[in-house]
């Protein structure tokens, strides 16, 4: 019978070719003046550009579905779980998204038409009467390295941030080749174990951040509450001192510290025992011994004929944080 089907060369449609990209505005923006709450609130809203995908079912008018489900970076598109689904792959998804590259994909199926291929008729399965060589035949035919150290262990997708430590894989290698443990099912455990410790620390983190947040926000509320209206220009006096004696704001640590209400209150106390301007109705001073920053400064430097360095460490200290607030004073 003749075949009457005609078979027609189809070619590949040429891609389209990319959009320019509109201008984009390079006149200066004005910046917006920092906050001086250490609890960090703002109005500004950080933004975050949303690349766009490529338009929905044309996965064969790009060349075939692996070239769509990973970017030229090799990636995973952002768009592969559409893809998947518009391909009645919906699936596969848990399987793709191990792997991280097209080469890491075909590797990994190579990996399973390799064993499923294999045929172990004839090989008995080992028991506790087996002898070595019945046990040696049977590791060797479902793909059990002849070595320990033979195994490849580095998981096709680490998760971002994670580094593979080949160092740390000896332990696992020699269990997995006292287990029996083939190369594919090594590199699925260790593969899995990595997933699974990257969910547990992504966990723990997002609860760190949280908790941290509610006892930030406790703090804060603490704060305006005592402070009531005063609450910006008390911040901002408790901010100037605790650079003058050494905070590092841009120090974790520091910034942590620095939130709690008594580390604050001890702050504003220091700084408006240190300001001008507090005065009875007649006009003296609320402190008969009261200096400047600036006077203090200038009494201790004539006190050592301008050699600071040789003056005692307290007085060093002191002249430093004096000049600091003199400094901040005239902001």
């Amino acid at each position: 019978m003749t075949d009457t089907t005609q078979t027609t060369d189809t070619a590949a449609p040429v891609a389209a070719p990319a959009s320019e990209s509109t201008p984009t505005n390079t006149e200066p923006s004005q910046a917006t003046p920092a906050s001086a709450d250490v609890y960090g609130s703002s109005s500004a809203t950080e933004t975050t550009a949303t690349p766009q995908n490529a338009p929905m079912g044309q996965t064969e008018a790009s060349g075939g579905i692996i070239n769509q489900l990973y970017t030229s970076e090799g990636g995973l598109a952002e768009n592969y779980t559409d893809l998947l689904r518009e391909n009645g792959m919906e699936n596969l998804t848990n399987t793709i998204q191990k792997y991280k590259s097209a080469d890491g994909l075909l590797k990994g199926a190579a990996n399973l038409v390799t064993f499923a291929g294999k045929k172990i008729e004839g090989i008995v399965v080992p028991n506790e009467g087996s002898s070595p060589e019945e046990v040696a035949e049977y590791h060797k035919a479902i793909g059990v390295p002849e070595s320990a150290t033979a195994y490849d262990l580095k998981p096709e997708a680490l998760p971002e941030g994670m580094e593979w430590d080949d160092s740390l894989s000896v332990p696992w290698q020699n269990a997995f080749h006292e287990a029996g443990i083939s190369q594919t099912q090594a590199q699925a455990l260790t593969q899995a174990y990595a997933d699974i410790t990257n969910t547990q620390l992504t966990q723990a983190n997002e609860t760190l951040a949280s908790n941290a947040a509610s006892e930030m926000a406790e703090q804060q509320a603490t704060m305006k509450k005592e402070w009531g209206a005063n609450y910006d220009s008390n911040m901002q006096s408790a901010v100037n001192m605790a650079e003058v004696v050494g905070f590092d704001l841009d120090n974790q640590g520091d910034m942590q510290a620095l939130r709690n209400p008594k580390v604050l209150d001890l702050l504003l106390s220091k700084s408006s025992s240190m300001q001008e301007g507090t005065l009875p109705r007649n006009g003296a001073p609320a402190n008969a011994n009261y200096q400047s920053p600036q006077a203090k400064a200038d009494s201790i430097f004539q006190k050592h004929g301008g050699k600071i360095q040789f003056a005692p460490v307290e007085e060093q200290k002191a002249y430093h944080e004096a000049r600091k607030l003199q400094y901040q004073q005239a902001k």
